[in-house]
């Protein structure tokens, strides 16, 4: 039996786009959460870098570090992998993320990617599942 139009390549093709298109969307999600996490979490008690105020003391939440939160493709990696980044290593960005994530030796942890990976795979599950 022959099957006709029998395409192999453009049907793996075809389920890799797919594949990377529901993860693509499970990373927004992601990201999503990190956002609302940080927001909530430094709110409160905002880190100190790249803070601008009239008082010195004053902590101040410019948001740099939650708009550097994004969804990274990544073309032509074999892996066919979707990254989470948060912070930028430019000039003037937000490049203490992992800093606020991890903490330092003068500064507790204040996870906010980890736990939005967490807090969303009731979300990711069903969008990995049917799209």
């Amino acid at each position: 039996m022959r099957v006709a139009n029998w395409a192999p390549d453009k049907i793996t093709t075809e389920i890799e786009k797919r594949a990377m298109d529901r993860l693509e969307k499970a990373g927004g999600v992601v990201a999503a959460k990190a956002r609302v996490n940080l927001t909530s979490m430094l709110g409160t008690n905002p880190s100190m870098p790249g803070r601008k105020s009239k008082k010195p003391w004053e902590p101040m939440s410019t948001g740099k570090l939650r708009d550097t939160i994004r969804v990274v493709r990544l073309r032509g990696d074999p892996k066919l992998n979707i990254r989470v980044y948060a912070g930028s290593r430019e000039k003037g960005g937000a490049f203490y993320a992992h800093m606020v994530e991890y903490g330092t030796v003068k500064m507790k942890a204040r996870p906010f990617m980890r736990p939005a990976l967490n807090q969303s795979k009731g979300v990711i599950m069903p969008i990995m599942e049917n799209g």
